[in-house]
Formats: structure tokens, sequence, C-alpha cells
């Protein structure tokens, strides 16, 4: 059998688990709990960056954003944000655990989701899955804050390059692709640890890092591509149709394919776990027929 009819089969299965699973379904489920948790985790981010010594966070936190969701999206978190800036001190001293509680319920979503791509048929207990959201949401928060910390740490960078470097020119034009890889690699590295730690699968099962590299590409691109239709095309027809909707319907859009990207991701690595395993016991399987046939 040639290489490209295995890919070419491999890709069937894949689709067809996905549509066994309902996964299309599952990650519409997953996005509402993105919705539901992005509020409290943009309260969280903007009060611990009041304690940065960094100038402009609020800033450098919608660019950062803005590498990863469209147009519409960050003008609406920027209303948000700047609501919330003003009290963000008070919210961190007053509900810092309870906040963070709250921002798990994204986490919670994708754990239960990972479960279905995975057909966990015992899920974990009630109490230990909203503990494990509660630490993943600290965890991908984490990346993500040093996402928004690289970006805000971009202009100090750079000058101190442009000062050991001849070529001011040159990194001044670098600078941007190499943001936007930092913001890549947090992406990364936020769905490799929600595919590590999120479903009740032993460790020995799972591969990992091809579907978070697929996963974090697509979001990238699906991200870039969201934002060129809306600011090129679609924009204002979202707005004559929906009017004071269109930005919601956006970023719900961007969430759901968020979602589709990190659960087609987990599905690749479930296929090639299992082709992994398949060719591991084939051999095995063989030899019983040689036996008979000796």
């Amino acid at each position: 059998m040639t290489r490209l009819k295995k890919t070419i089969e491999l890709i069937i299965f894949i689709f067809r688990d996905i549509e066994r699973k309902h996964l299309f379904v599952v990650a519409a489920g997953v996005a509402y709990y993105f919705l539901t948790a992005l509020f409290p985790a943009l309260v969280l981010l903007t009060a611990v960056l009041a304690y940065l010594p960094l100038q402009n966070t609020t800033q450098g936190a919608t660019a950062f954003l803005g590498h990863v969701m469209p147009p519409q999206g960050v003008t609406l978190l920027e209303r948000v944000l700047a609501t919330v800036t003003p009290h963000r001190t008070g919210l961190l001293s007053f509900g810092i655990i309870s906040t963070l509680w709250l921002s798990s319920v994204g986490i919670k979503g994708v754990i239960a989701g990972l479960d279905i791509v995975y057909d966990v048929r015992a899920p974990r207990s009630l109490w230990i899955n909203r503990l494990l959201a509660f630490g993943l949401a600290l965890g991908v928060g984490a990346l993500m804050l040093l996402g928004v910390v690289l970006t805000l740490a971009g202009p100090f960078l750079e000058s101190m390059l442009s000062a050991a470097a001849p070529l001011q020119s040159l990194l001044v034009r670098l600078w941007p692709y190499v943001q936007w890889s930092l913001s890549a690699l947090s992406i990364f590295a936020a769905i490799e640890l929600l595919y590590l730690l999120a479903p009740n699968v032993p460790p020995a099962r799972r591969m990992t890092v091809p579907g978070a590299i697929l996963a974090a590409a697509a979001w990238l691109a699906l991200s870039w591509g969201l934002g060129f239709y809306f600011s090129r095309f679609g924009g204002m027809k979202l707005d004559m149709v929906y009017g004071i909707l269109a930005t919601p319907i956006a970023l719900m859009i961007w969430l759901n394919w968020g979602a589709t990207a990190i659960l087609v991701g987990a599905e690749i690595n479930v296929s090639l776990q299992s082709q992994k395993e398949l060719r591991a016991s084939a051999p095995e399987k063989a030899l019983p027929r040689l036996r008979d046939a000796a």
C-alpha cells in the first residue's frame, strides 16, 4: 500500500469519526462555554496586568488578541476592558478565586468535549473535573499572559536589538513576524497542555503534538481568514442583517471555529494513535496464521 493511499484512508477515517461523534455539534457547545467564561477571564487578565511593571497593558492585551481573533471581536473586548479597567485592582483583591473559578467554565467544556473525542465511558467525578478545570485555567491563563507580556515587551526588546545590531531596518521589518510567532507558540502550548491533561485517558494512549500543531495553525489561519473576510467583504453585510448583534455573532463564530480546531486536532491525535497501535499489533495477529499455514 502506497503512502498516498494510507494518507487518504486516514483522512477518510478521521472525517467519518468526526461525523460519528458529532464533533461539530460538540464544538458549538464548547464555544458556548468559552463565551460564558470570556468575561471573567478578561476581568482576571486586566486585574493581573495592573500589577505588572509595564505600561499600556490593556493596549498590549488587545494587540495580542488581534493576532488570534477577528477585528469585530477585538472591538467588543476593547469595550469590555475599558469598562473593567478602572475597577481591576478591587476586582483582583476581592474575588480572584471566584473569578478564576468562573473562567474555568470554558476549560470544563473542553474537558467534556475531549472526553467525547476519546470515547471516554467513565468521566472523572464532578469535583475532580472542576478542580482540574481550575488548574488548567491557571495554566492556560499563564501561557496567554506570557503571550501578552511578550507583546508588551516588544518595543523594549526591539530597541535592545536595534542597539546591538547594525541592521535596524531589518529588525523593524522582521519584528511583526516574531510577534506573530510568539502568539502562535502561546496558542500551541495552551492546546498541548489541554491535550496532555484534560481527557480521562491513560497517558500511554495519547499522542498530542501533531494535533496540537495542526489545531494551533488552524486556529490562527481561521482567525486571519475570518478577520480578512469581515474587514473586506462581510462586515458591512453582517451589520446590515444583524445590526447591533453583528459583533457578538462574529465573536461567536470565531469561538466556534476555535473550539472546532481544538476538537478536530484531538481527533487527529486519536486516529494517529489508533493507526500506530494497529501497526504494532499487526505482526502479532499474523503469527497464528503463519503457524496454521506451517
